[in-house]
């Protein structure tokens, strides 16, 4: 064989073979791709929209009862507790007494422990029965403060009191509930806003869940705007 016939056999038998590892390669390559790409693309560990709020505390009046809603489902609490629940909320306590001021609730023997989340709506009976400002600021810090020894990563939302807007002892007392809230990293809602818009309260008489409605408690409306606000608070996405 001439060296010319070698050349071009060599030539041949590097074309051949080159061809023949395309698809090797090419498999080489897709492979090495997609497990680069697995890591990115891994499942969370959390479902999509679950909050961080396990166990919640709400702490109220009448108004955290469910007063005046035309059925309890229909109340704050309960429309709240259905959007925690429905984003990964496991627990939820209540402590809440009709007429109850802010020094009652805080005196009550239940306090859950490791709470990530405490509603508090209290101070709309301390504004009707007068309670002196720096009475019910002490009462307040010290109640967070109490919350908080027993759950440290608890978080707070603060309602103010549902109550005239002009009088100044609501005034006083949402500014106590805002300033303390803000103290330790809370988010304070205020409900004066709500409360003068009379299509969220009475009319008088109407039967409900727990008998006749008033004209100072907010009624079904009243409730759904209270949640709602909590809720965009909270950021809380529909279920």
């Amino acid at each position: 064989m001439s060296l010319r016939q070698k050349t071009a056999f060599v030539l041949v038998l590097f074309v051949v073979l080159a061809v023949a590892l395309v698809p090797a390669i090419q498999g080489f390559v897709s492979a090495n791709s997609h497990a680069v790409d697995a890591t990115p693309s891994a499942s969370p560990t959390h479902p999509s929209g679950a909050n961080n709020f396990d166990r919640v505390l709400f702490a109220g009046d009448s108004i955290s009862v469910g007063r005046d809603a035309r059925l309890l489902p229909e109340s704050f609490r309960a429309i709240t507790s259905r959007r925690l629940k429905a984003n990964g909320t496991q627990s939820i306590t209540t402590v809440a007494k009709s007429g109850a001021k802010l020094n009652y609730i805080a005196h009550s023997k239940t306090m859950p422990a490791d709470l990530d989340l405490a509603i508090i709506e209290l101070g709309t009976n301390d504004a009707g029965g007068n309670t002196p400002i720096e009475s019910f600021r002490k009462e307040y810090q010290n109640y967070l403060k109490r919350i908080r020894t027993h759950s440290p990563s608890v978080g707070f939302v603060c309602l103010g009191v549902w109550y005239r807007p002009e009088a100044k002892i609501a005034q006083d007392l949402d500014a106590v509930i805002k300033e303390t809230c803000g103290q330790n990293s809370g988010i304070f809602i205020p409900l004066s806003d709500l409360y003068v818009h009379t299509q969220n309260r009475g009319p008088r008489g109407t039967k409900t869940w727990k008998g006749k409605s008033d004209l100072f408690h907010p009624n079904t409306q009243g409730h759904l705007a209270i949640a709602k606000k909590i809720i965009k608070e909270l950021s809380l996405p529909a279920s």
